[in-house]
């Protein structure tokens, strides 16, 4: 700069300045340093109620074991809530929010426990033989006298529509499910080769369920959430038991509901037309395949299969 050459050389600074013209402040003027975040410096460091200090990736840590706990759902509130009981830190919302931001902890969905299974491949079964493709779901059956839900499990052969059996009940669970099964498996003589396809009800995704089917050879197949048309057959099924049943009949005690389903079990299986298989009942659609199921017995007692040729060539 022209004028601090002057300066050096001796020169008074208003002597200078006056000559050149220029004015005092721009001379004296320095530029400011500009920083480099605005507001208060971000801390590295957390505070404790005994007044020390742990870094703030120990406590990101710690809210990562939180998170992974069973059942913890946890937002930052009630992150820092729990940091302030559990770790006596010294710590506020809006700084659990960034660190948890910073790290990907925000919205935190606990996972569910999935265990490994066979989803459907075909949108709607292709058995070949009949009992060969079992669907099964359940349906809330309302009792007004005693102002209940009580629960139907029900087990229906895809290729027929013959329900092999069913249970209601205040409660249906993984032992209910194995229940149904070893009644079928008592009363019928099925193919060497079973599907079952149900959804994915804490029922049947049981391991205890899973592992059941494996014992029997059975494959156990899975619809996809949300949707009914993979399990097309039981649901139209339950559809008719609304319609036929449930906004017909007034139940007072759960017995009175058992024996409504008893007998409609048995008109439904031998009488009742289904247009999905020839305008016939399920019962004469498989007489006309060979299989005769004596209609002189009640469902829950032995049926007796006459399947001479259901076992063969069948891998």
């Amino acid at each position: 700069m022209i004028a601090e050459s002057f300066i050096d050389q001796g020169y008074s600074i208003t002597l200078v300045l006056n000559t050149l013209g220029l004015p005092r402040g721009s001379y004296y003027y320095r530029p400011i340093e500009v920083r480099k975040t605005k507001g208060k410096t971000i801390s590295r460091y957390t505070k404790t109620g005994k007044g020390e200090y742990v870094t703030n990736d120990q406590v990101v840590n710690e809210i990562k074991e939180l998170l992974e706990i069973e059942f913890v759902d946890y937002g930052y509130r009630k992150v820092t809530h729990w940091l302030r009981q559990e770790k006596h830190y010294l710590i506020n919302e809006k700084k659990v929010y960034r660190l948890m931001k910073d790290s990907k902890l925000l919205n935190h969905r606990i996972r569910p426990h999935r265990t490994p299974r066979t989803w459907v491949k075909e949108l709607v079964p292709k058995p070949i033989y009949p009992f060969e493709y079992i669907e099964i779901d359940i349906k809330y059956i309302y009792i007004s006298g005693q102002k209940r839900q009580a629960l139907l499990l029900t087990a229906i052969d895809v290729t027929s529509r013959w329900v092999l059996d069913q249970i209601l009940e205040w409660n249906i669970n993984q032992h209910t499910v194995i229940n149904l099964f070893d009644r079928i498996f008592h009363n019928y003589h099925l193919p060497k080769r079973v599907y079952v396809r149900n959804d994915n009800g804490s029922q049947f995704e049981s391991t205890m369920v899973q592992k059941y089917f494996a014992d029997h050879k059975i494959i156990q197949e899975f619809t996809k959430p949300a949707t009914p048309e993979q399990n097309a057959h039981i649901e139209s099924y339950h559809s008719i038991v609304e319609s036929v049943i449930c906004q017909q009949y007034n139940f007072e005690i759960l017995t009175q509901a058992k024996d409504t389903f008893e007998r409609f079990e048995k008109f439904y299986n031998f009488d009742r037309i289904h247009s999905g298989i020839g305008y016939t009942s399920p019962y004469k659609y498989l007489f006309q395949k060979g299989i005769d199921l004596k209609a002189n017995q009640s469902p829950l007692e032995t049926i007796c299969l006459s399947t001479p040729n259901l076992n063969q060539n069948v891998e």
